[in-house]
Formats: structure tokens, C-alpha cells, sequence
């Protein structure tokens, strides 16, 4: 795996919100009727979400298992803001558990995957705090449109994994995904998140000589906006 390098967040804060005046059209798409983005009430654009779905964990040894006896449960929860029409920034919270398999024993079940190869199954609890980068790729794209049904929201962040099963550890844990939001209200968005973490080698307790270890998850949720 590649390693991959994040802009620090804190230099994105300094980014201002270009918006339109009230009832202008969007110069972009003529005809479209936009509405500005208001960036001078600081309590404006705020939202929290939280979400549940499944998560994949890429050890030493999970690939002699089978897809199914790696999935476990994935919860999130964040709080963040926009900046403008197309950037934001958020805090969250993700985590439960990974299952693998593991030739020393650690964090083992004590049930046996492949007496062959000595693997028994694993499973460690552990939670991602992190902080992220968002772009509204449809905002920049095709304008900004408060009552829009969909939105396309990739974003990078960096974060920690801290395993809290014994033997505990932290790793530092830059993270790539998309959210995709759905309008239900002025209030409330349904939204599917897709996040891949990368951790350092030992997260799983052992050292397989990889440079990095991975993980993949997905969450369906909901998204309150706090005075849009």
C-alpha cells in the first residue's frame, strides 16, 4: 500500500466562503435560481450525525479466513460545520470491533480457524477518533442549493485507533472516504457513509513485517442540520 499524505486541517480554516447575493442565479448553470451561502453568522452550517453498518479489518493473516467470518458491527458519530458552499470540517467517532486471525494468540477467542496453519480466530475492541476534510463536490459543481436532494461528499482525514482489548496500543490512522447525503427535510438528511482506514503494522497485535494494515467500513445514518 501506498503511504498517503493529508494537508493539515488546521490550514483549511483560513478558507472564506464565496457566495452569490440573495435571489442572483447561479453564474455557472444560468437560469438556476441560488440562494447564498451565509458565512457571516458563525452559528450557521453546523451538523451532527451518528451511524451503524459493517466493517472489514485487512491483517497478517485474514485472507485464509472467509469475508463473513471478518464482518462486524460499525457505529459513528460526528459533529461538524461548513465553511462555505463546498468545504467543511468534522470531529468523529467510529468503532466496536475487528475479528482476524492470529498465529500467536493474541486477542484469540480460543476458537481455531486453520489448525493447518495455525491460525486461531481473533477479535479486538477498538475505537477511531478523527477529524476530517469534506467537499461538496456537487455544491462546486452545480451551485449551491440548500433544498437539493442529493449531495456527493468525498473527504480525507487523519486520526488515531486506540485498541482498548489487552494488549492495548494506539496507532495513528489517516483515513480516505464518501459520504452521500439524502434530503428528507430542512433538518434531517439520510446519509451513507464509505471510510477506509489505514493503521500501522501491529494493530492487530502482531508484526507481519507490512508497512501498513488496513480497514474498511460502511454506515447508514442520519444528518441534523442546527440552523441551515
Amino acid at each position: 500500500m501506498k503511504k498517503i499524505g493529508f494537508i493539515l486541517l488546521a490550514s483549511l480554516l483560513s478558507l472564506k466562503g464565496f457566495a452569490n447575493e440573495p435571489g442572483t442565479d447561479n453564474p455557472t448553470h444560468p437560469g438556476l435560481s441560488k440562494k447564498a451561502f451565509q458565512t457571516e453568522d458563525v452559528q450557521k452550517h453546523w451538523f451532527v450525525g451518528a451511524g451503524a453498518g459493517a466493517q472489514i479489518f485487512f491483517g497478517d493473516h485474514d485472507k485464509q479466513l472467509d469475508f463473513g467470518d471478518r464482518l462486524t458491527p460499525h457505529f459513528e458519530i460526528y459533529g461538524g460545520k461548513w465553511l462555505n458552499d463546498s468545504f467543511g470540517v468534522r470531529l468523529g467517532l467510529n468503532g466496536f470491533s475487528y475479528k482476524g486471525a492470529t498465529q500467536t494468540g493474541v486477542y484469540g477467542t480460543g476458537e481455531t480457524a486453520d489448525a493447518s496453519q495455525w491460525l486461531d480466530f481473533q477479535k479486538w475492541n477498538f475505537l477511531n477518533v478523527h477529524a476530517d476534510f469534506m467537499f461538496n463536490w456537487t455544491n462546486d459543481a452545480l451551485g449551491y442549493d440548500p433544498n437539493r436532494m442529493y449531495n456527493l461528499i468525498p473527504y480525507a482525514g487523519i486520526g488515531f485507533g486506540v485498541v482498548l482489548s489487552d494488549p492495548q496500543s494506539v496507532k495513528f490512522s489517516p483515513n480516505l472516504g464518501v459520504l452521500q447525503s439524502f434530503r428528507l427535510n430542512d433538518k434531517i438528511d439520510l446519509t451513507i457513509d464509505v471510510r477506509g482506514n489505514i493503521y500501522g503494522d501491529e494493530f492487530d497485535g502482531e508484526i507481519g513485517g507490512r508497512n501498513f494494515e488496513g480497514a474498511i467500513s460502511t454506515a447508514v445514518g442520519v444528518k441534523y442540520n442546527i440552523n441551515k
